[in-house]
């Protein structure tokens, strides 16, 4: 049988692996890339987390059918690195354990997802010791087409009782291009196979919006505006409470509500430079950003106690670096700053509702930043046609 062209696709080229644009073939790392048309036309994912279940050595944990974190090599949470277009996703309130952030990413709003397995911490930090995934959001070029176009998403799923909608608009005219799109998500209760039936409090909902412009100062330079936003609310965590069924022996919870509102907000502005000749025809990435990340948590214990804490982390982010080619190799260079602004609050209720208490703290310490800075060196350099040496510190 005669094979399709594109059947063996040896020459794709990834960029977080070495943060430079190289064949994933040749590079000394494990690499899995996935693009939009793997995610949404054939695998029709509904969640970050979940575009990474069928991945060799990528296991993803699942506390509630609105939160998964996978496990990378073995790690999860805080030990996995998670980027949007070039921004960390994680801060310093990032649990050690599984959690839910890995979902406040829309999957509808990526083009691409690049998964380096194994630790990258000169590159990343130390936190991107099981692997690291880059996360490259959608553009006006990816819509295909001239001056104006469009398209729209739809996906249902009988099982879970939901229903999906992203419409999406790219503009482009002269120097200027605009990309736009917006996800409305309905979740509803799972229904599980044998005799387990509807599982109660599964379901939860979505709306997500994004937005990206994108300037062409001169030939090979860029400079490119986005933001988007992310908001769910009552996604339950089913496990603590008494509408989790038991399966195989496991035992439910007792608590009446336990159930989790997330928000983030991602703004940033990026400016791209290639072959720049008063840097030894290098190419430049600078960045700034703003992301902020919100989560609630509601419970209600057996007794009818209650409590509500809650965190907000604003996080400044400010990057840069270089690829300078050199004979036979080329130079990384960089330098990173990241700076959380945390607020943590908790409320406790009596059983009638009445007001017992608020703390002076919530899961976190309060009104605290949190500071992290990083500067970083890479070389590669090219023995021969089939060997490569990659040093960094």
């Amino acid at each position: 049988t005669e094979l399709p062209v594109d059947a063996y696709d040896l020459d794709e080229i990834v960029v977080t692996a070495s943060r430079r644009a190289d064949d994933s073939f040749a590079l000394p790392y494990s690499v899995n890339v996935q693009d939009t048309r793997e995610l949404i036309e054939v695998r029709q994912v509904r969640t970050i987390p979940d575009a990474m279940r069928e991945l060799a050595g990528v296991m993803v944990q699942k506390t509630g059918h609105g939160q998964g974190s996978p496990f990378i090599r073995g790690f999860t949470g805080l030990r996995t690195l998670f980027l949007i277009d070039g921004i960390r996703l994680n801060n310093s309130t990032f649990r050690e354990g599984p959690n839910q952030y890995w979902n406040t990413v829309d999957a509808l709003s990526v083009q691409r997802l690049e998964l380096v397995k194994g630790p990258s911490s000169v590159l990343y930090g130390s936190d991107a010791v099981g692997g690291t995934v880059a996360a490259v959001t959608r553009r006006f070029s990816d819509l295909e087409g001239d001056s104006l176009r469009g398209r729209v998403v739809l996906r249902a799923s009988e099982a879970e009782d939901s229903i999906v909608a992203r419409p999406e608009v790219g503009f482009s005219s002269g120097r200027w291009s605009m990309f736009a799109g917006a996800s409305v998500k309905n979740f509803g209760d799972l229904e599980a196979g044998g005799d387990t039936g509807t599982q109660p409090r599964t379901g939860y909902d979505e709306r997500d919006a994004d937005m990206k412009i994108t300037y062409d100062i001169a030939p090979e330079r860029q400079l490119t505006a986005a933001l988007q936003h992310v908001d769910q609310d009552d996604a339950w965590r089913v496990h603590k409470t008494v509408y989790a069924k038991s399966w195989r022996g496991t035992t439910t919870g007792s608590e009446q509500r336990r159930s989790l509102d997330q928000t983030r907000t991602l703004g940033y502005l990026q400016y791209r430079a290639n072959g720049l000749e008063s840097l030894a025809d290098a190419d430049m990435t600078l960045s700034l950003s703003w992301h902020e990340q919100h989560e609630t948590r509601h419970r209600i214990r057996a007794d009818g106690r209650a409590d509500v804490q809650g965190v907000d982390v604003g996080t400044l982010g400010v990057w840069g670096q270089l690829d300078i080619p050199v004979p036979y190799g080329s130079w990384t260079t960089g330098i990173e700053v990241y700076r959380d602004n945390v607020d943590s609050i908790r409320s406790d209720y009596n059983a009638d509702g009445s007001l017992r208490g608020t703390r002076i703290q919530g899961p976190v310490a309060d009104d605290a930043t949190y500071t992290t800075a990083d500067v970083f060196l890479q070389n590669q350099t090219m023995f021969g046609d089939h060997g490569l040496l990659v040093t960094g510190v």
